[in-house]
C-alpha cells in the first residue's frame, strides 16, 4: 500500500525535555495550525527517543522472561482502581479490535497507569517490582509524557470557547501502553483503522515505521517518527464528544513495513483520561452542559465488543 511519508523532524516545534510545558505553550499557535490542517499535532523533544527506546527494549526482555513471567500479572488478575484505568499485562493475541473480523492483533502489551506507579490499589505495582529495569524506565517515560500531554491539553482548551472546563487529566487514570508486535505471520495490517477512546493520546517514537494517519482531506500519510525524537498528540473520542465535534478523533492504523518471518515492532502510546468518576461535559454552541453520566460510563460503552472488558 502506497502511503506518503510525512517528515517531521526539524519541521515541527522543538521542545526542551526539561521544559516541555513552557515550550509547548509558547508553540501554541503552530500546534493549533497542525490540528486544523492535519487533525493531529506534533513536536520534537530532543532526547526522548533514547528514553522511550530503553523502556521498549526492557519490555521486550520482560516478555521473553520465564522467571519471573509476565503472565502472572495479566490484566484480569491485577486489581483495578475505579480512577486508575486498565493497568496490567495483556497477553499475546488478547485484543480483538472491532474491524478485525474476530482476528486478534499479533501483539502483547502492558498498561502502566499513574495509579500502578503509586501501587494503588496495593499490589498493583507488583509487576514493576518484578521487572525493575522496565519499571524504572516506564516511570521516567510516564512522568515526561504526562507533562507533554497535559501541555497539549492546555493549548487545545485555549482554542475552545471561553468557559471550557479544565480537561482535568488524571495521573491515576492515565495509561502508558507499551506494545510488542511479534509473530505477525506475514500480515500487512497490524492494527486496523481506529481512533482512541481517551481525551488525548501521545504517540511516542517507535522502533519501526508503519503508523499512518488520515488527514482532513482524506489523504493517508505516514509521519516519520520511528527512531526519532518526534511525538504525536491525538484527539480521542472523549474530547471529540466534549467539544461537540469541534475536533474529530485522530484516525490512524498500523501497517507492517517488513516481510521477513521474524519481524517485530515496539511502540508506546499514552492514553490520558479525566477521573473515571467525574461527570461528562460538553461545550454546545459555546455554552457548558453537564451530562448525567461519568467518563467511566463513556469508556465502558466503547469497550463493549473488544476482546478485553473493563472491570
Amino acid at each position: 500500500m502506497d502511503v506518503t511519508p510525512m517528515p517531521l523532524s526539524g519541521i515541527v516545534p522543538s521542545v526542551r525535555i526539561d521544559e516541555p510545558a513552557q515550550d509547548i505553550r509558547s508553540s501554541g499557535e503552530a500546534i493549533a495550525t497542525q490540528l486544523t490542517d492535519w487533525g493531529f499535532m506534533a513536536v520534537e523533544v530532543p532526547g526522548i527517543g533514547q528514553k522511550v527506546d530503553r523502556m521498549m527494549q526492557e519490555f521486550a526482555l520482560a516478555c521473553s522472561s520465564t522467571e519471573p513471567n509476565l503472565t502472572e500479572y495479566e490484566y484480569s488478575r491485577v486489581p483495578q482502581l475505579a480512577t486508575g484505568g486498565t493497568h496490567g499485562f495483556f497477553p499475546y493475541l488478547s485484543e480483538v479490535p472491532r474491524l478485525a473480523q474476530g482476528v486478534a492483533d499479533p501483539k502483547e502489551f502492558i498498561h502502566v497507569s499513574g495509579a500502578m506507579l503509586e501501587d494503588e490499589p496495593p499490589t498493583a505495582g507488583d509487576v514493576l517490582r518484578a521487572f525493575p529495569a522496565f519499571g524504572s524506565a516506564a516511570r521516567e517515560v510516564f512522568e515526561l509524557a504526562f507533562k507533554i500531554i497535559s501541555s497539549f491539553g492546555e493549548v487545545i482548551r485555549g482554542i475552545m470557547a471561553p468557559g471550557t472546563p479544565d480537561f482535568d487529566l488524571s495521573r491515576d487514570a492515565t495509561n502508558l501502553r507499551v506494545i510488542y508486535y511479534r509473530d505477525v505471520g506475514g500480515r500487512e495490517v497490524l492494527a486496523h483503522e481506529h481512533s482512541g477512546i481517551q481525551m488525548l493520546g501521545l504517540q511516542l517514537p517507535s522502533s519501526d515505521q508503519g503508523l499512518q494517519y488520515v488527514l482532513h482531506d482524506g489523504t493517508w500519510v505516514e509521519p516519520v517518527i520511528a527512531k526519532t525524537d518526534v511525538v504525536l498528540c491525538n484527539i480521542g473520542r472523549m474530547l471529540s464528544s466534549a467539544s461537540s465535534g469541534q475536533f474529530r478523533p485522530s484516525t490512524h492504523r498500523v501497517h507492517c513495513s517488513g516481510t521477513e518471518g521474524n519481524y517485530t515492532r515496539l511502540s508506546s502510546v499514552m492514553f490520558a483520561y479525566p477521573p473515571h468518576k467525574a461527570r461528562q461535559w460538553q461545550m454546545v454552541d459555546g455554552k457548558l452542559t453537564m451530562l448525567d453520566a461519568t467518563w467511566g460510563d463513556f469508556i465502558a460503552k466503547r469497550f463493549d465488543g473488544l476482546g478485553n472488558q473493563p472491570s
